[in-house]
């Protein structure tokens, strides 16, 4: 039971991060002036599996405003495009935080 719950707070976390990520890239689209500062930052992770790396990967990815352009040999290190990068430290615990700790939750007991 605990495996399912840890799922379905996974799948609500994908998509209030969905919604949030859609609502801030609509708003620097209808703006006169872009006012974005897009890059790309290393994110080390706790991941070790193939199969964890491919889901954040993807949950990266299908999140609006980011994407996994690369995962380093050793499967340690995700390379990020963000859209907006403020602080690049904050983003990468912004996403260890939310996607790897579920992800954690979901695939280890």
């Amino acid at each position: 039971m605990k495996k399912l719950w840890a799922i379905v707070k996974l799948l609500i976390l994908f998509i209030k991060e969905l919604f949030i990520s859609s609502y801030a890239v609509m708003l620097q689209i209808v703006r006169p002036r872009l006012q974005i500062r897009p890059g790309i930052f290393a994110l080390k992770t706790e991941l070790k599996s193939d199969w964890e790396i491919t889901l954040l990967s993807c949950l990266i990815c299908l999140t609006p405003g980011t994407l996994t352009i690369n995962v380093s040999r050793d499967s340690r290190t995700l390379y990020i495009h963000a859209m907006d990068i403020e602080d690049a430290n904050e983003l990468s615990l912004q996403i260890k935080g939310t996607f790897e700790r579920a992800i954690m939750e979901v695939t280890r007991p």
